[in-house]
Protein backbone atom coordinates (compact mmCIF):
# COMPACT_ATOMS: atom_id res chain seq x y z
CA UNK A 1 0.00 0.00 0.00
CA UNK A 2 1.90 3.07 -0.76
CA UNK A 3 1.92 6.14 1.32
CA UNK A 4 -0.04 8.01 -0.62
CA UNK A 5 -3.16 5.63 -0.54
CA UNK A 6 -6.35 6.12 1.86
CA UNK A 7 -7.08 2.70 3.86
CA UNK A 8 -9.89 0.45 1.90
CA UNK A 9 -12.64 0.71 4.59
CA UNK A 10 -15.79 -1.23 4.82
CA UNK A 11 -18.32 1.14 7.10
CA UNK A 12 -21.14 3.05 6.38
CA UNK A 13 -20.08 6.96 5.81
CA UNK A 14 -21.59 7.66 9.55
CA UNK A 15 -19.92 4.82 11.11
CA UNK A 16 -16.83 6.30 12.38
CA UNK A 17 -19.09 9.32 13.72
CA UNK A 18 -20.17 6.81 15.74
CA UNK A 19 -17.35 5.29 17.63
CA UNK A 20 -16.14 3.13 15.30
CA UNK A 21 -14.10 3.24 11.70
CA UNK A 22 -13.05 -0.18 9.74
CA UNK A 23 -10.40 -0.99 7.15
CA UNK A 24 -7.94 -3.77 5.80
CA UNK A 25 -4.51 -4.34 6.54
CA UNK A 26 -4.14 -7.07 3.77
CA UNK A 27 -6.77 -9.75 4.60
CA UNK A 28 -7.03 -8.60 8.54
CA UNK A 29 -10.34 -7.06 9.74
CA UNK A 30 -9.05 -4.22 11.45
CA UNK A 31 -11.65 -1.59 13.31
CA UNK A 32 -10.81 1.27 15.40
CA UNK A 33 -12.91 1.41 18.43
CA UNK A 34 -13.63 5.01 20.49
CA UNK A 35 -14.24 5.06 24.34
CA UNK A 36 -14.16 8.79 24.03
CA UNK A 37 -12.05 11.71 24.43
CA UNK A 38 -9.74 12.48 27.58
CA UNK A 39 -8.34 16.31 28.35
CA UNK A 40 -4.90 16.13 29.68
CA UNK A 41 -2.36 18.80 30.50
CA UNK A 42 -1.22 20.66 27.47
CA UNK A 43 2.29 20.37 29.59
CA UNK A 44 2.60 16.89 30.39
CA UNK A 45 2.02 16.03 26.46
CA UNK A 46 4.27 18.63 24.99
CA UNK A 47 7.36 18.73 28.27
CA UNK A 48 9.29 21.16 27.77
CA UNK A 49 8.13 22.99 24.64
CA UNK A 50 6.63 26.21 25.45
CA UNK A 51 3.30 26.69 25.09
CA UNK A 52 3.33 29.51 22.16
CA UNK A 53 4.25 27.37 20.18
CA UNK A 54 2.18 23.88 20.65
CA UNK A 55 -1.24 25.64 21.23
CA UNK A 56 -1.69 26.75 17.65
CA UNK A 57 -1.11 22.68 16.77
CA UNK A 58 -3.27 21.72 19.61
CA UNK A 59 -5.96 24.18 20.81
CA UNK A 60 -6.11 23.95 24.86
CA UNK A 61 -9.14 24.82 26.67
CA UNK A 62 -9.38 26.92 29.26
CA UNK A 63 -7.50 24.59 31.84
CA UNK A 64 -4.57 24.08 29.78
CA UNK A 65 -5.85 20.90 28.83
CA UNK A 66 -5.77 19.45 25.35
CA UNK A 67 -8.14 16.75 23.94
CA UNK A 68 -6.48 13.16 23.67
CA UNK A 69 -8.74 10.13 22.38
CA UNK A 70 -9.04 6.95 23.61
CA UNK A 71 -8.56 4.78 20.47
CA UNK A 72 -8.71 1.13 20.79
CA UNK A 73 -8.79 -1.72 18.19
CA UNK A 74 -10.33 -5.07 17.22
CA UNK A 75 -8.62 -7.56 15.28
CA UNK A 76 -9.92 -10.51 13.40
CA UNK A 77 -7.23 -12.98 13.54
CA UNK A 78 -6.59 -16.80 13.61
CA UNK A 79 -6.32 -16.81 17.11
CA UNK A 80 -9.97 -15.22 17.36
CA UNK A 81 -11.09 -11.55 18.06
CA UNK A 82 -8.18 -9.36 19.61
CA UNK A 83 -8.83 -6.25 21.34
CA UNK A 84 -5.22 -3.87 21.68
CA UNK A 85 -6.07 -1.16 24.70
CA UNK A 86 -8.91 -1.13 26.79
CA UNK A 87 -9.34 2.84 27.34
CA UNK A 88 -10.33 4.60 30.81
CA UNK A 89 -12.89 1.56 31.63
CA UNK A 90 -15.70 2.68 33.77
CA UNK A 91 -13.97 2.42 37.38
CA UNK A 92 -13.18 6.41 37.55
CA UNK A 93 -13.76 8.34 40.58
CA UNK A 94 -16.01 11.13 39.86
CA UNK A 95 -13.15 13.30 40.79
CA UNK A 96 -10.87 11.57 38.50
CA UNK A 97 -13.93 12.02 34.98
CA UNK A 98 -14.04 16.01 36.29
CA UNK A 99 -10.20 16.40 36.40
CA UNK A 100 -9.91 14.80 32.71
CA UNK A 101 -13.23 16.14 31.27
CA UNK A 102 -13.77 12.71 29.92
CA UNK A 103 -15.83 12.52 27.21
CA UNK A 104 -18.36 9.39 25.51
CA UNK A 105 -21.03 11.22 23.34
CA UNK A 106 -21.19 8.03 20.96
CA UNK A 107 -20.61 5.59 24.25
CA UNK A 108 -17.88 3.66 25.91
CA UNK A 109 -15.41 0.77 24.08
CA UNK A 110 -17.83 -2.03 25.24
CA UNK A 111 -20.91 0.11 23.70
CA UNK A 112 -18.77 0.40 20.31
CA UNK A 113 -18.15 -3.96 20.51
CA UNK A 114 -21.92 -4.27 21.02
CA UNK A 115 -23.29 -2.04 18.24
CA UNK A 116 -20.54 -4.63 15.88
CA UNK A 117 -23.03 -7.88 17.61
CA UNK A 118 -20.28 -8.20 20.06
CA UNK A 119 -20.16 -9.48 23.75
CA UNK A 120 -17.11 -8.92 26.26
CA UNK A 121 -16.90 -13.06 25.98
CA UNK A 122 -16.35 -13.00 22.15
CA UNK A 123 -12.36 -11.31 23.13
CA UNK A 124 -10.08 -13.83 23.10
CA UNK A 125 -6.89 -12.05 23.53
CA UNK A 126 -5.81 -8.52 25.02
CA UNK A 127 -3.01 -6.46 24.73
CA UNK A 128 -1.82 -3.34 26.56
CA UNK A 129 0.79 -1.36 24.97
CA UNK A 130 1.68 -0.74 29.14
CA UNK A 131 -0.87 -0.07 32.24
CA UNK A 132 -1.11 3.88 32.43
CA UNK A 133 -4.79 3.87 33.52
CA UNK A 134 -6.08 5.49 30.08
CA UNK A 135 -4.78 2.24 28.58
CA UNK A 136 -6.41 -1.00 30.52
CA UNK A 137 -9.65 0.62 32.19
CA UNK A 138 -11.49 -1.99 30.63
CA UNK A 139 -9.53 -4.69 31.59
CA UNK A 140 -11.91 -5.11 34.57
CA UNK A 141 -15.33 -4.23 35.80
CA UNK A 142 -16.72 -3.40 39.15
CA UNK A 143 -19.97 -5.88 39.86
CA UNK A 144 -22.94 -4.31 41.77
CA UNK A 145 -21.61 -6.77 45.35
CA UNK A 146 -18.00 -4.51 44.79
CA UNK A 147 -16.00 -7.41 43.04
CA UNK A 148 -13.65 -6.51 40.53
CA UNK A 149 -13.28 -8.88 37.64
CA UNK A 150 -12.00 -9.62 34.20
CA UNK A 151 -13.92 -7.35 31.80
CA UNK A 152 -13.17 -9.98 28.79
CA UNK A 153 -13.29 -13.62 30.79
CA UNK A 154 -12.35 -15.94 27.92
CA UNK A 155 -8.79 -13.86 27.12
CA UNK A 156 -5.78 -13.85 27.83
CA UNK A 157 -4.60 -10.76 28.72
CA UNK A 158 -0.87 -10.07 27.04
CA UNK A 159 1.57 -7.67 29.31
CA UNK A 160 5.31 -7.55 29.13
CA UNK A 161 7.01 -8.75 32.09
CA UNK A 162 8.50 -5.28 33.44
CA UNK A 163 5.59 -3.36 32.64
CA UNK A 164 3.83 -5.83 34.84
CA UNK A 165 6.14 -5.35 37.73
CA UNK A 166 6.19 -1.70 38.16
CA UNK A 167 2.39 -1.18 37.74
CA UNK A 168 2.28 -3.78 40.91
CA UNK A 169 4.86 -2.24 42.32
CA UNK A 170 4.67 1.53 41.18
CA UNK A 171 7.22 3.85 42.63
CA UNK A 172 5.50 7.99 44.29
CA UNK A 173 5.84 9.31 40.56
CA UNK A 174 3.71 6.41 38.89
CA UNK A 175 1.61 5.56 41.59
CA UNK A 176 -1.49 7.42 40.68
CA UNK A 177 -1.90 5.91 36.97
CA UNK A 178 -1.05 2.66 37.73
CA UNK A 179 -4.21 1.39 39.39
CA UNK A 180 -4.52 -1.73 41.09
CA UNK A 181 -7.81 -2.27 40.06
CA UNK A 182 -7.30 -2.40 36.74
CA UNK A 183 -4.15 -4.88 37.00
CA UNK A 184 -4.52 -7.49 39.89
CA UNK A 185 -7.73 -9.22 39.49
CA UNK A 186 -6.28 -10.49 36.11
CA UNK A 187 -3.88 -12.01 37.75
CA UNK A 188 -6.16 -13.80 40.75
CA UNK A 189 -8.17 -14.93 37.49
CA UNK A 190 -5.24 -16.45 36.08
CA UNK A 191 -5.96 -14.86 32.53
CA UNK A 192 -2.51 -13.13 32.54
CA UNK A 193 -0.15 -13.73 29.92
CA UNK A 194 2.99 -12.21 30.88
CA UNK A 195 6.10 -12.03 27.84
CA UNK A 196 9.51 -10.69 27.83
CA UNK A 197 10.66 -8.76 24.36
CA UNK A 198 8.93 -9.15 20.79
CA UNK A 199 6.37 -11.66 19.96
CA UNK A 200 4.66 -13.38 17.40
CA UNK A 201 1.14 -13.91 18.47
CA UNK A 202 -0.51 -14.67 15.16
CA UNK A 203 0.95 -14.71 11.66
CA UNK A 204 -0.15 -11.75 11.02
CA UNK A 205 0.20 -9.98 14.67
CA UNK A 206 3.21 -9.53 16.44
CA UNK A 207 4.50 -7.05 19.49
CA UNK A 208 7.59 -5.32 19.48
CA UNK A 209 8.94 -3.64 22.67
CA UNK A 210 9.24 0.20 21.85
CA UNK A 211 10.44 1.83 25.32
CA UNK A 212 10.64 5.48 26.50
CA UNK A 213 7.26 6.09 27.90
CA UNK A 214 7.74 3.26 30.45
CA UNK A 215 10.89 0.96 30.20
CA UNK A 216 8.76 -1.97 28.66
CA UNK A 217 6.60 -0.22 26.61
CA UNK A 218 5.44 -2.61 23.51
CA UNK A 219 3.47 -1.51 20.63
CA UNK A 220 2.04 -3.68 18.21
CA UNK A 221 2.56 -4.16 14.37
CA UNK A 222 -0.22 -5.93 11.90
CA UNK A 223 1.30 -7.24 8.74
CA UNK A 224 -0.44 -9.39 5.46
CA UNK A 225 0.50 -10.06 1.99
CA UNK A 226 3.49 -12.08 0.18
CA UNK A 227 6.97 -11.05 1.60
CA UNK A 228 8.05 -7.73 0.10
CA UNK A 229 4.61 -6.54 -1.16
CA UNK A 230 2.33 -6.88 2.21
CA UNK A 231 0.39 -4.35 3.74
CA UNK A 232 1.49 -3.01 7.32
CA UNK A 233 -0.17 -1.19 10.22
CA UNK A 234 1.32 -0.19 13.31
CA UNK A 235 -0.44 0.36 16.54
CA UNK A 236 1.51 2.76 18.60
CA UNK A 237 0.39 2.94 22.11
CA UNK A 238 2.00 5.71 23.93
CA UNK A 239 5.44 5.27 22.04
CA UNK A 240 3.41 8.16 20.01
CA UNK A 241 1.12 9.95 21.67
CA UNK A 242 0.53 12.34 19.07
CA UNK A 243 1.21 12.58 15.05
CA UNK A 244 2.57 15.68 15.93
CA UNK A 245 5.20 14.18 17.69
CA UNK A 246 6.81 12.27 14.46
CA UNK A 247 6.96 15.57 12.87
CA UNK A 248 8.92 17.81 16.16
CA UNK A 249 10.73 14.76 17.37
CA UNK A 250 12.22 17.02 20.42
CA UNK A 251 8.87 17.57 21.63
CA UNK A 252 9.25 14.92 24.43
CA UNK A 253 6.30 13.98 26.25
CA UNK A 254 6.47 15.40 30.20
CA UNK A 255 5.05 11.48 30.61
CA UNK A 256 7.51 9.52 29.11
CA UNK A 257 9.66 7.76 31.64
CA UNK A 258 12.85 8.08 29.52
CA UNK A 259 12.88 10.80 27.45
CA UNK A 260 16.36 10.33 25.33
CA UNK A 261 14.91 6.33 24.43
CA UNK A 262 11.61 7.63 23.83
CA UNK A 263 13.46 9.94 21.21
CA UNK A 264 15.39 6.83 19.71
CA UNK A 265 12.50 5.09 19.65
CA UNK A 266 10.20 7.39 17.83
CA UNK A 267 13.37 7.48 15.18
CA UNK A 268 12.94 4.00 14.34
CA UNK A 269 9.39 4.11 14.09
CA UNK A 270 9.56 7.01 11.43
CA UNK A 271 12.23 5.02 9.21
CA UNK A 272 10.30 1.72 9.42
CA UNK A 273 6.58 3.04 8.79
CA UNK A 274 8.69 5.03 5.86
CA UNK A 275 10.26 2.19 4.56
CA UNK A 276 7.45 0.00 4.73
CA UNK A 277 4.93 2.38 3.79
CA UNK A 278 3.04 1.54 6.49
CA UNK A 279 -0.23 3.25 8.21
CA UNK A 280 -0.35 4.41 12.03
CA UNK A 281 -3.08 4.44 14.78
CA UNK A 282 -2.10 6.65 17.41
CA UNK A 283 -4.03 5.45 20.35
CA UNK A 284 -4.45 9.48 21.72
CA UNK A 285 -4.83 11.25 17.88
CA UNK A 286 -8.25 12.51 17.35
CA UNK A 287 -10.61 9.38 16.38
CA UNK A 288 -9.80 7.13 14.42
CA UNK A 289 -6.03 7.89 15.16
CA UNK A 290 -5.54 6.46 11.65
CA UNK A 291 -2.48 8.07 9.53
CA UNK A 292 0.56 7.57 7.57
CA UNK A 293 3.92 9.28 7.11
CA UNK A 294 5.64 11.29 4.24
CA UNK A 295 8.81 12.83 3.69
CA UNK A 296 8.49 16.54 1.55
CA UNK A 297 11.15 17.55 -0.82
CA UNK A 298 13.20 18.79 1.52
CA UNK A 299 13.05 15.66 3.86
CA UNK A 300 10.85 16.79 6.66
CA UNK A 301 8.36 13.99 7.52
CA UNK A 302 4.84 14.73 8.14
CA UNK A 303 2.15 12.96 9.43
CA UNK A 304 -0.68 12.67 7.40
CA UNK A 305 -4.09 11.93 9.59
CA UNK A 306 -6.89 10.09 7.64
CA UNK A 307 -10.28 12.10 8.44
CA UNK A 308 -14.03 10.52 9.53
CA UNK A 309 -16.89 11.30 7.61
Amino acid sequence: MSAAEEPETHEAPDAALDGRFAFAVGTIGTTILSDGTAHMDGGAIFGRVPRVLWERLLPPDHLNRVPCSLNSVLLETEAGLMLLETGYGDKLSEKMIRNFAIERPVGTLLDQLAKLGLAPEDIKIVVNTHLHADHCGWNTRRLEDGRVVPTFPNARYIVQKTEWEAAIHPNELLAATYLAENTRPLQEAGVLQLIEGDLRLTPHVRVVLTPGHTAAHQSVWIESGPAGRESAALFSGDAVVNGIHLERLAWIPAVDDLPLVSLETKKKIIEESLRRQAHLIVTHQPFPGLGILARDEVGKVHFHPHHAH
